[in-house]
């Protein structure tokens, strides 16, 4: 039996005994949450919002709801049962490796390649910042920046006045 959403949304007995054999690694006794508060925490391990789980495990104000997934053991329980998810899916950068190299094998044009290759080097961090020149003019007044000569807009853009300058042949 897995944790993993099943075809039905009912919480079993025997869905309550997998997540009570989790507990001792989770730091939570067996004798320290409800079977409401068990079911609450299948619900939303399922993938149900903390709202839904509530009203799934038959609690009557969601505030409440709220509450009791504060609770340090409940919140230790949840926490324990996501990572144990994520280690029984095994969904690292190799599986997303292989399945982008996958999607370039069977990608029918240049643009798909592209943005496969485009993926891969952002998943590995390979794309390296731009470092475009930025200019910031700091400005009180549109109309006091209009009537300043050419020379002193090049001068606050960090430009040579020779810059307006046709170069000759020489």
């Amino acid at each position: 039996m897995s944790l993993v959403q099943t075809e039905t949304t009912e919480v079993t007995n025997e869905d309550r005994f997998e997540l009570q054999s989790h507990f001792p690694y989770a730091g939570v006794k067996l004798s320290e949450l409800s079977v409401q508060e068990e079911r609450l925490i299948l619900f939303h391990i399922r993938g149900m919002s903390k709202a839904a789980a509530g009203r799934a495990a038959g609690y009557q104000n969601l505030d409440h709801v709220y509450e009791v997934f504060k609770k340090p053991k409940i919140s230790q329980a949840v926490e324990y049962l996501r990572q144990e998810m994520r280690e029984e899916v095994k969904f690292d950068r190799n599986t997303a490796t292989t399945m982008y190299l996958e999607a370039h094998r069977k990608s029918a044009n240049a643009t798909e390649e592209k943005n496969v290759v485009d993926s891969l080097c952002k998943l590995h961090g390979l794309f390296a910042p731009e470092n475009a020149t930025q200019v910031n003019i700091n400005v009180d007044k549109i109309e006091k920046l209009e009537r300043l000569p050419d020379s002193e807009l090049l001068r606050i853009a960090g430009v040579d006045s020779s810059h307006l300058e046709p170069q000759g042949e020489k």
